[in-house]
């Protein structure tokens, strides 16, 4: 599939989130309890809570997968983390290719950044995936999401290699 991949603009907040939650809803909900996905992904998506993303206090680089003109799938790179923060394509357009070209885009501007390695902790959902996409199991545990809920996870990493 054509996806163009490319920086999300700052008014497409709502839209960066609406994606995330309704990935989650659909996508990881069969792996997760029901106070995980509320904490995860609470509805509704308040007015404050775009505002609070918006503001980016972590500088977040956010990418947004575009398929016939719309946001299809968002991916996240926290660059002074090493962190590959997110990566989520709405349910009707899984398994298209948005997620991995998502993540080749977000690896393209770490590498870019000089960075030598991406590092994240992945919900057991998305794990087949980035295994799928070169990425390693370098540990398992949990993940403090909103109100101090537990989630858990699998941390994992990928490195770059630089030709000699």
């Amino acid at each position: 599939m054509p996806f163009k991949v490319r920086e999300l603009l700052p008014d497409e907040t709502r839209t960066f989130l609406e994606v995330h939650h309704a990935a989650i809803r659909a996508t990881a909900a069969p792996d997760y309890p029901a106070e995980v996905i509320e904490a995860w992904a609470p509805l509704p998506i308040t007015d404050a809570f775009v505002q609070q993303v918006r503001n980016n206090h972590e500088g977040e680089i956010r990418l947004a997968a575009i398929l016939d003109g719309e946001i299809i799938g968002i991916g996240a790179l926290v660059p002074q983390n090493h962190e590959l923060r997110a990566c989520y394509v709405s349910p009707e357009h899984g398994r298209l290719g948005a997620g991995r070209a998502l993540v080749e885009g977000i690896e393209h501007i770490a590498q870019q950044r000089g960075l030598t390695y991406l590092a994240m902790h992945s919900s057991i959902t998305a794990e087949p995936f980035y295994l799928r996409l070169g990425y390693k199991v370098v540990g398992r545990g949990e993940h403090a999401l909103r109100g101090g809920v537990r989630m858990s996870c699998t941390m994992m990493r990928k490195d770059f290699f630089s030709p000699p």
